[in-house]
């Protein structure tokens, strides 16, 4: 009587490893999701913008507050 293993290994030829294909691989939609979401948050990206063309007019300083702001709202969608 073949053991689990053996029975296990035998069965391998039902899967249909001999694709070459990627389509298996996971993909992130944390992007696309952060990209749709966007739009919601026009108050938020405004005021970082905002921020960063004063950081670029001073020479210094920066806007992680605004940045994260934006990020939390598009987040939170």
């Amino acid at each position: 009587m073949p053991s689990f293993f053996q029975n296990l290994l035998g069965n391998r030829a039902l899967c249909d490893d001999d694709d070459d294909d990627d389509d298996d691989e996971p993909v992130d939609v944390l992007p696309k999701l952060r990209k749709d979401c966007e739009s919601s948050c026009t108050k938020e990206s405004e005021a970082y913008e905002k921020c960063k063309e004063r950081i670029e007019k001073k020479g210094h300083g920066d806007c992680e507050a605004w940045y994260f702001d934006k990020l939390k709202c598009i987040d939170k969608c």
